[in-house]
């Protein structure tokens, strides 16, 4: 019986804890859950089923991400393996100027909140690498409202740092 209780006294304690954190999600947070029926002007999430080329890319220490390819044309869907070869957290981030000022905030926002430095994102078009970590992001470049695609680490300082790549996409 002693047991029992002590586990329904942490059960309730950890619930308290995971309300509290999110109910201190930053409002922009909450609304990139609803990014499966968003529409982004740099184009939208895919199925491994309709990769038509694969590109990797590293993400580094020295503040770069470093891709073995960057033709990309309008209607390719990439699949983008991403490995983090450093040694502290990074992201790859698949957006325009408007995602990245958005993101940015977000990120710096998160960065400030007690438990949330490090977390996983819902967006679809973002990847969160651990040291060593590899992950996939398949992404469909059509339709475009916008050619001039941004690929960026978002964690606080290295996108400032150069963490990187502007890419035009052809047609």
């Amino acid at each position: 019986m002693k047991m029992k209780s002590l586990s329904m006294v942490m059960l309730a304690a950890a619930l308290f804890q995971a309300s509290t954190t999110f109910a201190q999600m930053p409002a922009m947070h909450m609304e990139h859950a609803q990014h499966a029926h968003h529409a982004f002007a740099f184009g939208r999430p895919a199925q491994e089923a309709d990769v038509t080329k694969t590109i990797h890319v590293e993400a580094n220490d020295q503040m770069r991400l470093n891709f073995d390819s960057m033709a990309i044309r309008r209607g390719d869907v990439v699949k983008f393996v991403v490995k983090n070869v450093g040694q502290v957290p990074h992201e790859f981030a698949v957006g325009d100027d408007a995602f990245r000022r958005e993101h940015i905030n977000e990120m710096k926002q998160m960065a400030a909140m007690p438990g949330m430095a490090g977390m996983e994102h819902p967006d679809p078009n973002v990847v969160s690498l651990q040291p060593g970590e590899t992950k996939t992001l398949i992404w469909r470049f059509d339709p475009l409202h916008t050619r001039n695609v941004l690929f960026a680490c978002y964690v606080p300082g290295h996108y400032e740092a150069g963490m990187y790549q502007r890419i035009v996409i052809g047609d």
